[in-house]
């Protein structure tokens, strides 16, 4: 795919010919996100033009052969994702006192993306040989053998001196003991941007990225935990904070001590596994690691559904002023944790958030971690608890696919229903009445589950009552009159309400289904397959969950299918 990179051997155009064949990966370990503006790519770009020597690029080389070579950026991938983005028309740049766009025309990979249709020139146009000489630009990459000692040390190395990286970036950037892991995972879960395997695509990049000015990434930052609550400025959530708090409530989590002793040192010690500190936490996660993740999760996802019922944010519930109010909000979360941790939960979201708000100065004047939380839980929080229900593992494998990013489809299948709503008055009729289209496209997903590779950790699932596009919630809101639980992207409306309005139970409306598939154009161990759903209850809403067991190889009316994305295609014998 690839070839072997020296120091001044490889030009722009070569990068640019390795990102279009999906040669170039991003560890997550150590480059989790973009942050440069649109300013910084300009002036980037504008170095380069100008033949301004810029740092080195440091790679991974991943190869099974000297023919099939692939690269992580360790790196670097700020200023690499500038050139690609620049390259494919998503931003022009002003040379000489003229503004335009790179010349599609110039290499050969844009000329065939815009034959092919991907790409289209964007007008006016930069003069043909600037784009050219551009594109002969020698990078200094350096390249290495894929050793975790070498490259964590040549990295720490990197960054080690200057602003490049926030203190915690610098902490967590590497690390793979299992503190800094969960780290990770529950940060990424939160900001939305969890995918399945930490190495992705340099194209999977953006679209797991915060927004930025100008910048139309993946993730809108305005929407992401953080900012939605009023808790982080965007400087800060660019600078990793929200991290940071996560590591520093994990780690009083994990020692059982107060907020305030989990200092800088006492961070530094918890990611190094090697310490007294690092070792009590590394115990405690090879025990339970999953079980907290879970429940730090579920106290964020909570958090969450209250804004979306009350429209109260945190903010508005907690801070008084802008005094403390990380050291509040870690307070409120801590005593949530607890409650969930005693399998507790809120019982009136309207009148929890009403009774924190019209306490908040309270709060405040009573902050000081012990007797703050004693007061919260006793004074505040306590009347408004309820026993939870327990969860199995089928829910908590549900819960961990509705908190990954938007773009880890493959091995999942969101439907929001069995039935017709919401239909047009000339198709009325259909109402309550299963959607047989709904069906069979359950069938052909499920054939071209088959046909992807699976393992026990990642099984293909069909999980129905969970709308993942907003449009799809709003109809249903509508015509239902009712709101739903929010994990990320996607809205937990179960099939209860179908089922209330059509049907006399879920057996019922599962009776039709059975029925309906059984005349579907699939094989016999496929349908037995689907007929063997499970029914599992998140945040008191039913949902169906089919687990494609069946052996590979399935065929849907004779055509076999694979999963790419959430797209289907249809792939010859």
């Amino acid at each position: 795919m690839g070839k072997k990179l020296a120091v001044d051997d490889w030009t722009i155009n070569d990068i640019l010919e390795l990102y279009v064949a999906n040669g170039l990966f991003v560890d997550q370990k150590y480059q989790r996100k973009l942050v440069w503006s649109l300013g910084d790519k300009e002036l980037f770009i504008d170095s380069l033009i100008k033949k301004f020597p810029i740092p080195n690029i440091m790679m991974v080389e991943y190869s099974e052969n000297d023919d099939d070579i692939t690269y992580g950026i360790i790196d670097g991938l700020q200023r690499i994702n500038a050139i690609i983005s620049f390259m494919l028309e998503e931003f022009p740049i002003t040379v000489d006192g003229k503004r335009g766009y790179f010349d599609i025309t110039a290499t050969p990979s844009t000329f065939d993306l815009k034959q092919e249709g991907k790409l289209k020139q964007k007008k006016p146009v930069l003069d043909k040989q600037i784009c050219i000489d551009f594109r002969g630009y020698k990078l200094p990459i350096i390249s290495t053998s894929h050793d975790t000692k070498t490259i964590d040390e040549i990295f720490k190395r990197l960054n080690s001196t200057g602003t490049k990286l926030s203190k915690h970036d610098l902490r967590q950037a590497g690390a793979l003991n299992k503190f800094s892991q969960l780290v990770r995972e529950i940060s990424s879960i939160v900001r939305g941007s969890k995918t399945l395997f930490d190495i992705v695509t340099l194209e999977t990049m953006p679209k797991i990225s915060l927004s930025n000015s100008g910048l139309d990434y993946g993730i809108n930052i305005e929407k992401v935990f953080w900012r939605k609550h009023g808790i982080l400025t965007e400087d800060l959530l660019r600078k990793s904070r929200d991290e940071e708090i996560i590591a520093i409530l994990l780690g009083a989590f994990l020692l059982d001590r107060p907020m305030a002793v989990i200092s800088s040192s006492v961070l530094d010690n918890l990611y190094n596994e090697n310490t007294e500190d690092g070792k009590i936490a590394d115990n405690k996660l090879k025990k339970c690691y999953d079980n907290i993740k879970t429940l730090f999760v579920q106290v964020f996802n909570e958090m969450d559904s209250i804004y979306d019922e009350t429209n109260i944010s945190i903010s508005e519930m907690l801070f008084a002023s802008d005094r403390k109010k990380t050291d509040i909000f870690m307070l409120f979360f801590k005593t949530m944790l607890q409650m969930h941790f005693e399998c507790k939960a809120i019982g009136d979201y309207q009148d929890f958030a009403d009774t924190l708000k019209n306490s908040n100065g309270s709060i405040l004047n009573k902050f000081e971690e012990k007797t703050s939380s004693d007061y919260l839980t006793e004074n505040i929080i306590g009347s408004h608890l309820v026993n939870a229900e327990s969860d199995s593992t089928l829910v908590n494998e549900v819960v961990s696919r509705l908190n990954l990013a938007s773009t880890e489809t493959k091995y999942t299948e969101y439907k929001i229903g069995f039935t017709y709503f919401n239909t047009s008055s000339r198709y009325r009729y259909n109402e309550g009445k299963l959607n047989f289209s709904n069906v069979s496209q359950i069938a052909k997903v499920a054939s071209a589950m088959t046909n992807i590779k699976r393992d026990s950790q990642n099984p293909g699932m069909i999980i129905v009552g969970v709308a993942d596009k907003e449009s799809s919630y709003k109809q249903w809101s509508d015509y239902f009159g009712m709101s739903a639980y929010r994990y990320n992207t996607h809205r937990v409306v179960g099939v209860d309400a179908e089922v209330k309005s059509h049907y006399n139970s879920v057996d019922c409306m599962m009776n039709a289904f059975k029925d309906r598939i059984d005349m579907e154009p699939i094989s016999k161990e496929l349908k037995d397959d689907l007929k063997n759903y499970e029914i599992i209850s998140i945040q008191k809403r039913t949902l169906i969950v089919f687990t494609i067991t069946v052996e590979s190889g399935q065929l849907y009316n004779g055509k076999k299918y694979i999963r790419e994305g959430s797209d289907l295609r249809e792939i010859s014998e």
